[in-house]
């Protein structure tokens, strides 16, 4: 279907804008006589800015539909994209930034018609599968961003971003369905009444407070890596493109192993196999970090371990409500970009106080790393525990 590829066009032009400018951001910084900790500020405030709007879109979006609410975001993203190179502070640099960042705020509307429209099975396949873009930008991001920087300035990186997100709109203009399902357009009254259940609902707020702390180590790399290892340890762009690619292909090739297998796979045992690998590589992260390849082989492994729970983590959230897959869904990135954004900023104050040493991130990941496997198991627990047992399905029989 041709309105998916151009949602993936999309959702990849707004994660590139991002990965992207991160290997330029110590010019960038540089340029406007600032201090290396507006190079994680930029990462945060853009996650931020995808936060603002989201409480309203999932309304928006059951009132006038999808497709107008689709079109005005991506538009949105290209006016701020626009206008970022002309930023003549960094004060203005991180503002402009913050309403590109709104970008990200619309892709949840792709992420909810899906999981209205398949079941568990296809569902956890097709969002993996999309979550491969999360996790394609930063591997292809630093790449392309370096290259351009090496022959032009940090401005053209976001003309090239500007360019695929103009695709991707005229693409979404052509083949994006022009009506919606048909749904009773709820009032206001209704909609709050919807989002006081799903914020009471304790499964959903502990689900996706566990997801947005799982991603924050490697949101936190993407944003403090520069610092880190082109400032702090003076590591060429060869060896920061390196380190990149390893980290994040953990994730794909973790999501490839979940294609492969069948229809019948169990939630619960996803979120313990991907905690478990993903505890494993903290810690050994957090052992072994005088090492730089060692420490990246041990961060492979807990990207693998994210890449198996993180799709299943997703589900069993948004069906915790039983209420409009819209509002749950924008009510989600709301709460993910802001734990994102905070725990980014926490990182961001903690490496700041150590020099950006690599010896900090990676300490700082081993108890949040604990947290994350005891949540997982957690949640398991209690998903197996609001499924039949097999001796009373097959009595009901």
């Amino acid at each position: 279907m041709y309105f998916s590829l151009f949602f993936v066009l999309y959702e990849l032009a707004v994660y590139l804008s991002n990965d992207m400018i991160m290997p330029a951001m110590p010019q960038v910084v540089q340029q406007f006589q600032s201090s290396s900790r507006y190079i994680g500020m930029s990462l945060s405030l853009y996650i931020l800015g995808g936060s603002l709007l989201q409480i309203f879109l999932g309304p928006l979006a059951d009132r006038v539909g999808k497709r107008k609410v689709m079109l005005f975001g991506n538009a949105l993203f290209l006016v701020a994209t626009f206008l970022v190179p002309f930023s003549q502070t960094i004060t203005e640099f991180l503002t402009i930034r913050f309403f590109q960042g709104m970008g990200s705020c619309f892709i949840f509307i792709g992420y909810a018609t899906i999981h209205e429209l398949f079941d568990d099975a296809e569902a956890v396949k097709l969002t993996t599968i999309m979550g491969n873009t999360t996790v394609f930008a930063p591997l292809i991001g630093p790449v392309v961003g370096s290259a351009i920087i090496a022959v032009a300035p940090w401005q053209a990186i976001f003309a090239v971003a500007f360019g695929l997100g103009a695709v991707a709109w005229l693409g979404l203009f052509r083949f994006m369905p022009a009506h919606d399902a048909a749904a009773p357009k709820a009032s206001v009254r209704e909609m709050a009444a919807s989002y006081r259940k799903i914020f009471g609902n304790r499964k959903f707020m502990f689900g996706i407070f566990i997801a947005g702390i799982s991603i924050t180590p490697l949101t936190a790399w993407i944003g403090l890596s520069p610092a880190i290892m082109l400032q702090g340890m003076g590591a060429s762009y060869g060896s920061y493109i390196f380190y990149q690619c390893v980290i994040f292909s953990g994730f794909i090739l973790s999501t490839v192993a979940i294609q492969r297998l069948g229809d019948n796979f169990s939630l619960s045992r996803l979120l313990r196999q991907g905690a478990v690998l993903a505890l494993l590589g903290m810690l050994a992260a957090g052992v072994l970090r005088d090492n730089g390849h060692l420490f990246i082989a041990a961060m492979f492994v807990f990207s693998a371990g994210f890449g198996l729970f993180n799709g299943a983590l997703i589900r069993i959230s948004l069906t915790a409500t039983g209420e409009s897959m819209s509002l749950t869904s924008s009510a989600m990135s709301l709460l993910y970009c802001v734990y994102i954004s905070a725990g980014l900023e926490i990182y961001n104050l903690v490496c700041e106080h150590y020099a950006y040493s690599l010896a900090s991130y990676a300490l700082f990941n081993v108890p949040l790393g604990l947290v994350i496997c005891l949540g997982l198991f957690h949640l398991a627990r209690r998903h197996d525990a609001r499924q039949p047992r097999p001796a009373l399905a097959a009595a009901a029989l």
